[in-house]
């Protein structure tokens, strides 16, 4: 049989002969594990739908086992200390986008008053603008033609 390549710790490895040229990965449980989460996020992304609407199924199963998930947490202390580390850095992620969005948004009328001044911009002129002022003109004016300008002007 012909050896494999791991696409995870690069080594080589025989597949199994009851899987044969479907094995994808060595028998590592690390390489096996990322193998599985790939394939779980793969599949999650082609089918987001899933999981939607099923709240209330949950919900009625948790109403006829109360307490449960209090019972869970002390008995599964790993699972809310993990919990907790990625509750953080969800928070984390969530705070940061929102100051880059405060950022721009306090910017807006500094950056327009900026480009007023620039009103006879050459698009195929060197750019003086800042990359932070081309996301601002790419995010909100993006209903802007400039090939109808293009086309206007013989």
């Amino acid at each position: 049989m012909k050896k494999k390549r791991c696409p995870h710790c690069q080594t080589y490895f025989i597949p199994h002969p009851s899987v044969n040229k479907r094995q994808r990965v060595c028998g590592k449980n690390e390489c096996q594990k990322l193998r599985k989460a790939n394939n779980n996020e793969k599949w999650r992304q082609n089918n987001p739908k899933y999981y939607k609407g099923d709240y209330l199924r949950l919900k009625a199963w948790l109403d006829k086992h109360p307490g449960y998930l209090k019972q869970y947490r002390q008995n599964h202390p790993e699972y809310t200390q993990k919990n907790k580390k990625a509750q953080l850095l969800r928070d984390r992620n969530k705070k940061l986008h929102l100051d880059i969005q405060a950022k721009l948004t306090r910017q807006r009328p500094e950056i327009i008053n900026k480009l007023w001044d620039y009103s006879n911009l050459d698009i195929q002129a060197e750019s003086i603008l800042k990359p932070i002022e081309i996301t601002f003109l790419f995010s909100h004016f993006s209903h802007l033609d400039i090939q109808a300008q293009i086309d206007r002007h013989p």
